[in-house]
């Protein structure tokens, strides 16, 4: 697969409005991704209802995503609040069901969350984060940052290791452009948190294979 593909599936979720609730339909699609287990590809859904089927990011992909979870889990451990895996399912107010790369929920957001369903969050958290892949073309991904600021999050970041860029989102805040810088601040959403992106990501990007 050479850049992720989408299918339009609204007519059968228009056929099952009003019969299956929220969390039917979450546990429809958790099902539906472990059928798919090992084919190679991960699977999110558009409030629009289309099936975006993309491939699996490659190597230096899977340790730019573990670079970031491992550093958001080491500060979220001493500031609080939840850092979740990037195949968290992440139900949004629009109806998407999306899988960031990274992403963290406030202490506030952990306190009020009700009954969690496996793999499955139905809050937009505070922070998230996507890092680009070979695979991924920048609109798209533009695009899905505005909809989780749309959708309640306070701090987003698209990570460009290509072009060495990072895309900082807030809230009615035009979109800041960094380019190659060395950390990224996530005040004040998460007070004191310094993510290293040239050294952590970019480096990596930079090695053979990259």
């Amino acid at each position: 697969m050479a850049g992720p593909l989408s299918v339009n599936i609204k007519p059968i979720l228009e056929s099952v409005a009003g019969k299956l609730t929220d969390d039917e339909i979450d546990r429809w699609f958790v099902g539906f991704e472990k059928a798919n287990e090992g084919r190679g590809f991960t699977l999110e859904l558009t409030a629009e209802g289309e099936l975006v089927i993309s491939p699996m990011v490659n190597l230096h992909g899977g340790a730019a995503e573990a670079e970031g979870i491992g550093s958001l889990l080491i500060w979220s451990r001493e500031r609080g609040g939840l850092t979740l895996s990037s195949r968290t399912i992440v139900r949004l107010l629009d109806g998407a069901r999306a899988e960031p790369a990274l992403s963290w929920l406030s202490p506030e957001q952990v306190a009020e969350l009700g009954p969690v369903l496996p793999r499955t969050v139905t809050v937009c958290p505070a922070f998230v984060g996507e890092i680009m892949s070979e695979s991924d073309r920048l609109p798209p991904l533009q695009r899905k940052m505005e909809r989780y600021m749309a959708n309640g999050a306070l701090l987003g970041w698209l990570i460009d290791p290509y072009r060495r860029r990072v895309y900082v989102y807030r809230p009615e805040v035009a979109v800041e452009t960094l380019e190659d810088p060395e950390t990224v601040s996530g005040d004040p959403v998460m007070a004191g948190f310094v993510f290293e992106v040239r050294q952590r990501i970019f480096a990596l990007h930079d090695a053979p294979g990259g």
